[in-house]
């Protein structure tokens, strides 16, 4: 065979991914002519997409050497350095391919993804749309324009840039889920629903997919627990399990002096989950456990640092495979391995499925089922997750004593001003919830109460707002419902004690639903502002209720709307009873369940103690 043949039967094979067949014939022709330009180049290409990137460098700087200006061998060697995390070496590469070929729209986008790791959002957005301009149909650089857009909460745009990619090519799994993603932003639930549904018909392992549709499923009021719990299982089904063989034993102690409690979570930072562990953690660490960590996260803050010091042993797992992690899971000898995350960002669900401990919890991240039945028990408490409330959950419910979580105040000062209606001479009622939370019956709830009360208000504060879309979208709603503009306050997100500082601003905060307030309820009653929610059929319809039953004020609990609108009523015109509350709430509060983490770290010590019995009893 000549070598022409011999290089055309390896382009052939490396077409057909044929990795292995390929680098042989390949080979065949270099050992020929070690000079052969194009062998050298597709080798290099090929070693790339078999991630031997030390072979792929030595060999497009081969490449270079022969012909000093072939922008794809520059280009490629770009894309090897921002794999290799070499980010300023990557750029270079790109920019001399660029230098030496103008409308290489590759190398144009490729340089747009540099500037977005580096966070040049407006020159990567620059790259992308060069890239689109040489290559109108380009997929992957309107997919990329659109992951710009959308992070930017330029939402509407991002749509149009999926929209393009699908036009492109229908099959597109992560330019569906990415454009279900800017839909729920928008509060489009049921188109979101439907593009994640395209992204797994699309990929049928998608587990992002199902993640992503089973949160929103969550804002959804008339949402079919049948269905949730139907998608929840094809979740599950859509994981496929690690061969056991290739699985550590487990190594864990039978009767240990110490039980081994491992924690599983993306959400060690400045977040709900975060705020939740702090003073828990402090407590629990001091009983017969031992905590051991394993971060889905490479982002850091203060709060980390907090929560590190409180762990045995901290574990980054964020680049590790499912195998490795389940490994090393199994190899720390844990008795108890509890999932923070549930289906929310950073989950590591899909190694639950392989048992890496021999009991699993699910507690914290996310106020619903997982689906998976490897999965033993889910913590509630006796009011999100109440005796009568069958057909929403799959796993066994573990209900503690009190509350499900316990908070941890904020460790700096915002002091508590006097009650705003006093001086306004009006009622302002707030609610600082994601505007996901707040649909249409909520709006339409809401405008009854502020139509039923003379002056009233309603303040909206969440970082959403700074979309400008979004913040008419709440207006023209209000509008619909007969609420003008002087009614609505609308403010964007701020630091979290300017966020707190506004609460000096409310005099009752209402609970959106079905999905219910959970950190924002909390920092409402630490600023002293009452709660008003409606009492819910699902756990994340329950979140609220359950802070204000253990903050002694069950009577903030309406059973319907039209009692939830009678209350906000009755307890706007009790200015007594809403002075009173304003001085006591935050001093009631700390001395209840819902800051006392003592007693909550107890609790929980002994749920962790009463499911290692339970298992110990069945082994």
């Amino acid at each position: 065979m000549t070598i022409e043949k011999t290089f055309d039967l390896a382009v052939q094979n490396q077409k057909k991914n044929n990795f292995q067949v390929a680098e042989n014939l390949y080979n065949e022709v270099l050992k020929i002519n070690p000079n052969h330009f194009g062998s050298i180049f597709l080798l290099g290409a090929l070693s790339i997409k078999i991630k031997n990137f030390d072979r792929a460098i030595q060999l497009l700087n081969q490449a270079i050497l022969i012909q000093p200006n072939h922008a794809q061998s520059h280009n490629n060697l770009g894309v090897v350095f921002l794999e290799l995390g070499e980010v300023q070496k990557a750029m270079s590469y790109y920019q001399t391919a660029i230098n030496s070929q103008p409308n290489y729209a590759d190398a144009h986008n490729n340089l747009g993804v540099v500037f977005n790791k580096l966070g040049e959002d407006q020159k990567a957005i620059s790259c992308y749309q060069k890239a689109i301009s040489i290559q109108p149909n380009y997929a992957d650089a309107h997919y990329n324009l659109g992951n710009v857009l959308d992070k930017l909460n330029k939402h509407q745009e991002a749509i149009i840039c999926y929209e393009k990619v699908i036009q492109i090519n229908p099959n597109y799994a992560d330019a569906h889920y990415n454009q279900g993603n800017a839909l729920r932003e928008l509060g489009e639930f049921k188109k979101a629903i439907s593009c994640y549904q395209k992204a797994i018909n699309s990929k049928h392992n998608y587990a992002l997919a199902y993640n992503n549709m089973l949160f929103t499923l969550l804002y959804m009021e008339k949402t079919d627990s049948k269905y949730y719990l139907s998608k929840t299982r094809e979740f599950r089904s859509s994981l496929k399990p690690i061969n056991d063989d290739l699985l550590l034993k487990y190594q864990f102690n039978i009767k240990p002096k110490k039980l081994r409690i491992g924690f599983v979570s993306g959400d060690f930072r400045e977040h709900p989950v975060g705020f939740f562990l702090l003073d828990t953690l402090n407590h629990l660490k001091n009983n017969d456990l031992e905590l051991i960590a394993y971060s889905n996260s490479q982002i850091e803050d203060s709060l980390s640092i907090k929560l590190k010091s409180h762990f045995t042993i901290w574990h980054e797992i964020a680049s590790q495979s499912n195998m490795n992690v389940i490994n090393k899971i199994r190899k720390d000898g844990i008795h108890v391995l509890v999932d923070l995350s549930g289906h929310s960002e950073k989950n590591r669900l899909p190694i639950f499925i392989n048992k890496p401990a021999p009991v699993q919890v699910s507690w914290v991240g996310y106020p619903g089922s997982t689906g998976i039945p490897e999965i033993d028990y889910l913590i509630g408490d006796p009011f999100v997750t109440p005796e009568n409330m069958n057909g929403h959950i799959d796993e066994k419910i573990f209900r503690l004593p009190n509350i499900w979580v316990c908070f941890t105040a904020p460790d700096f000062d915002v002091q508590i001003s006097d009650l705003p209606v006093i001086k306004n001479g009006y009622v302002t009622f707030g609610s600082f919830n994601h505007l996901s939370k707040i649909n249409d019956e909520v709006i339409f709830l809401w405008s009854k109460i502020l139509k039923s009360i003379p002056k009233s208000k309603i303040f909206l504060k969440t970082k959403q707002l700074n979309n400008s879309y979004l913040k008419e979208k709440i207006i023209s709603k209000f509008k619909e419902n007969g609420i003008n503009l002087n009614s609505i306050i609308l403010e964007e997100g701020t630091s979290r004690s300017k966020l707190l500082n506004s609460y000096n601003k409310v005099d009752i905060a209402l609970d959106p639903f079905p999905y219910s307030g959970g950190v924002t309820s909390l920092e409402a009653i630490w600023m002293g502002v009452p709660v008003l929610t409606k009492k819910g059929f699902k756990f994340a319809s329950r979140t609220t209720e359950s802070i204000i039953h253990n903050s002694g004020m069950s009577d903030w609990v309406a059973n319907d709307e039209n009692e939830y609108v009678k209350k906000a009523i009755k307890f706007s015109t009790n200015l007594e009873l809403l002075t009173e509350i304003n001085k006591s709430l935050r001093q009631v509060a700390l001395e209840s369940p819902l800051f006392n983490s003592t007693l909550f770290a107890k609790q929980l010590n002994n749920a962790f103690w009463e499911m290692w019995n339970n298992f110990i009893l069945k082994v």
